[in-house]
C-alpha cells in the first residue's frame, strides 16, 4: 500500500484494516467531506441554542410588557 502523508491506517488485533486517522492541517478537503456525508457537524450546541434566543426587539416588548405589569398592581 502505498505512503500518504498525512493518513494513517490502524490495524485491529487480527492485522486488518480498522481505523483511518487522518491529519486535517494537511487534509483538510476531509472536513468537507465528513460534512457532506453528515458524520460531522460544525455548529456546535451553543450556536444551536443561541438561534433560539430572543431578538432585542422581543426582549423590549416582553421588558416593557412586565413594566407595565408591576405599575398595574
Amino acid at each position: 500500500m502505498t505512503h500518504i502523508s498525512g493518513i494513517r491506517i490502524e490495524k485491529d488485533n487480527e492485522g486488518r484494516p480498522a481505523y483511518a486517522r487522518f491529519n486535517l492541517k494537511k487534509h483538510p478537503e476531509i472536513l468537507d467531506l465528513l460534512q457532506r456525508i453528515g458524520a460531522l457537524e460544525m455548529e456546535d450546541d451553543f450556536e444551536k441554542e443561541w438561534g433560539k434566543g430572543l431578538s432585542i426587539e422581543e426582549v423590549r416588548k416582553e421588558m416593557y410588557k412586565q413594566i407595565d405589569e408591576w405599575f398595574k398592581k
